[in-house]
């Protein structure tokens, strides 16, 4: 007869799968907290314009700045650098915040960039997600976007 019973010295048959649950909550909380914190960062002081027609008599909304950048996205979730002259096409918006850095550069903007505001002229036929990925790297870049839409004429 010995002291220990026969049962202490046999291997568990099962492992156990509690700690690993844990740090696995552990790990989703982390990422679902940096997910928010990042949307908190940079979807805070998005504001929608709206632009008159010149039938109403009325014109565009003026800010207080130095200088207007509008920006257009496709149907197809193209963009577009829209200046009163001309318009291109840019590639991603890696390329936005390229093309805002360059003209900051040139000076055709100014260094402070509380003076710039970009104008985002969205197609209603437009995905979510070259929107979204827009307004953050507007965001990223330090300025200020304002979601544009026009009223639609239900005349016709």
């Amino acid at each position: 007869m010995s002291l220990i019973p026969e049962e202490e010295f046999k291997r568990p048959g099962s492992v156990n799968l509690a700690p690993m649950v844990d740090f696995l909550f552990l790990v989703l909380a982390v990422f679902a907290t940096m997910a928010v914190t990042r949307a908190a960062l940079f979807d805070t002081e998005v504001n929608l314009v709206k632009l008159k027609t010149e039938q109403e008599g009325e014109e565009a909304p003026a800010f207080n700045t130095a200088a207007i950048v509008n920006i257009s996205i496709t149907e197809d979730g193209r963009y577009k650098w829209v200046t009163e002259v001309n318009e291109f096409l840019l590639s991603g918006t890696d390329m936005i915040q390229k093309e805002i850095s360059k003209q900051q550069a040139l000076g055709l903007l100014p260094q402070e960039k509380e003076r710039i505001k970009v104008l985002l002229h969205i197609d209603k036929e437009a995905r979510w997600e070259p929107i979204v990925q827009t307004i953050f790297a507007i965001r990223e870049a330090g300025l200020q976007v304002h979601p544009v839409y026009e009223p639609v004429d239900n005349s016709l």
